[in-house]
């Protein structure tokens, strides 16, 4: 990892030696932001497990900000808000009860120098998201983007990127490719800010840096990891429609026995009615192979002792081979400032040992912008998932607000 923080600090000079060379040009460096950041409210009314219901409240989304130091270099950096607790953005377990902001955190998604050496093209380095889905980005509705943000977001990434528009038709459209070689970041940037663990509480699925001994896909100490994407849209023959194509491979941690690797399509097609009117349709399918890098396990056998015929159980560790496929589809219709959403998502996880009911949701919601930069969207979901202290699959009737603010 030492080379790779001695490339980073060798992009600086690019940055020194632009901003001399514009000098004469009038470009003064300066910082940009913006905001997109939602105040959610989930109410489990009804749930199979009575730990599920209840009222939990949380602050998501996130800060980006550019430090332009030339007009083609930046340092870009993305503070992300977010409970940290297992479950926790999708309601977690409030036990009958109303949380307001529990395990609420805030960490750095992305500290990146970027640098553009011509208009079609772009170099990154340092901590960001791999190019892998891309729902958790942009998917319509309330709790969509985050449930895909949970499966399919490549967080924690530390190395390089680029991309570049390798194509430009004004029929066939524009098309880029990214890709990525990097790390899972175990520095000091992979903690969290502004919160505080509560002693022995085991549901925090993050608080402290990332370390080697925690295991999982990608966290291999080298630049052994990578991802590459296809995107392209600006189609004359079909307005509106625009593609992702995208492939991960991630080697195995301590914990892990196999490489994992990640495929995925997205299509969105949005249709214009009218001035004020237009429907968008969105889709993307997720697969991930050898899923978590195939973690060790042991599972209990029992057997018969030939002497006495009472039962043993004798623990044979293995790896856990898992196929986890995430599907999304859905629809958004527009009138003016409001507009109504209806999505599905599916979670299969087929598992070799420690098997996993197939998990659906379905969410209804309609939303409206409003003055400054607000925006409300109230809601409905109803789930089908995996009970955690039962066998089988329960079920969830939940009522979903977000107050959304989006600005620079």
């Amino acid at each position: 990892m030492k080379r790779a923080l001695i490339a980073l600090a060798a992009l600086l000079p690019f940055g020194a030696a632009a901003q001399a060379q514009d000098s004469a040009t009038g470009f003064r460096p300066h910082l940009a932001q913006e905001v997109d950041i939602g105040l959610y409210t989930v109410g489990t009314t009804r749930a199979t497990d009575p730990a599920r219901r209840g009222t939990t409240t949380y602050l998501y989304g996130e800060l980006a900000a550019g430090l332009h130091l030339a007009p083609n270099f930046s340092i870009q950096g993305v503070l992300a808000f977010e409970p940290i607790g297992e479950g926790d953005a999708l309601g977690g377990s409030p036990g009958g009860g109303t949380t307001f902001f529990r395990r609420q955190s805030a960490f750095l998604e992305a500290l990146f120098l970027e640098w553009k050496p011509d208009a079609d093209t772009t170099l990154q380095a340092g901590r960001f998201v791999a190019p892998f889905g891309r729902g958790h980005h942009d998917f319509p509705g309330i709790l969509t983007r985050i449930r895909a943000h949970e499966v399919n977001a490549i967080t924690d990434s530390l190395g390089f990127g680029a991309s570049h528009t390798f194509y430009s038709d004004l029929v066939w459209g524009e098309h880029d490719i990214s890709a990525a070689v990097f790390t899972l970041d175990r520095s000091f940037l992979s903690s969290t800010l502004a919160t505080r663990r509560s002693c022995c509480d085991e549901a925090y699925e993050r608080f402290n840096r990332n370390t080697r001994a925690q295991g999982g896909p990608g966290n291999t100490g080298q630049l052994d990891n990578a991802a590459l994407a296809l995107d392209g849209d600006g189609f004359a023959w079909a307005p509106g429609l625009s593609y992702h194509l995208g492939v991960l491979t991630r080697g195995a941690g301590d914990d892990g026995t196999a490489r994992e690797w990640g495929y995925t399509a997205a299509l969105r097609y949005e249709q214009r009615w009218s001035p004020t009117q237009r429907t968008l349709f969105f889709a993307e399918g997720v697969q991930f192979r050898n899923a978590a890098a195939r973690p060790r396990t042991e599972i209990t056998l029992l057997s018969l002792d030939p002497d006495t015929g009472d039962e043993i159980e004798d623990l044979l560790e293995t790896g856990l081979r898992e196929r986890r496929t995430f599907t999304t589809l859905g629809v958004q219709h527009r009138i003016g400032d409001w507009r109504g959403t209806l999505a599905w998502q599916r979670d299969q996880r087929k598992r070799s040992v420690e098997t996993l009911p197939t998990e659906n949701y379905l969410e209804a919601s309609v939303g409206t912008d409003l003055p400054y930069n607000f925006t409300l969207d109230a809601g409905y979901q109803y789930g089908r998932y995996a009970r955690e202290d039962a066998a089988g699959l329960g079920t969830s009737h939940a009522l979903l607000l977000r107050v959304g603010w989006r600005g620079l």
